[in-house]
């Protein structure tokens, strides 16, 4: 079975043109978010769309022999959970040359904002010393 390649638009900037990313459109654009909270200002916590899985739940026998990227079919795929990230300017402009640099580093042509973000976050998980480092860098603790 061929690999698929990543997906995604690496130029996601102004000009509003998602249509190569892939079912991405799970991320709320600037102007969406504003709507959302304007009209739903009671509800602070996101809710999940499905149930969440459970480590005690079987896997799929697709789960069990193919990776992730080879048994999805769009990008959204066994994605349900679904959280908002308000950033930064300086930190949200560095994604298209993150996203860009993980397509090389991955030798494919592009990769989707969803799939760089996730892994991301992933290896942040995995390095919480690192993201502390960060943190000091930027002032964290200095009032205390």
């Amino acid at each position: 079975m061929p690999m698929k390649k990543g997906s995604g638009s690496l130029d996601f900037g102004e000009d509003g043109d998602d249509s190569n990313d892939e079912s991405d459109d799970s991320e709320p654009r600037t102007e969406d978010l504003s709507e959302e909270r304007s009209t739903d200002q009671s509800n602070t916590e996101q809710t999940p769309t499905q149930p969440e899985s459970t480590e005690s739940e079987p896997k799929s026998d697709d789960e069990a022999e193919y990776p992730y990227f080879v048994r999805r079919s769009k990008v959204g795929d066994e994605r349900d959970e679904r959280i908002e990230v308000y950033l930064r300017t300086e930190v949200s402009d560095q994604e298209s040359a993150f996203r860009s640099d993980l397509a090389d580093a991955l030798e494919t042509g592009e990769v989707s904002k969803t799939d760089a973000r996730e892994f991301a976050l992933k290896y942040a998980f995995e390095n919480p010393e690192g993201v502390a480092e960060l943190m000091r860098e930027e002032g964290h603790g200095i009032t205390d």
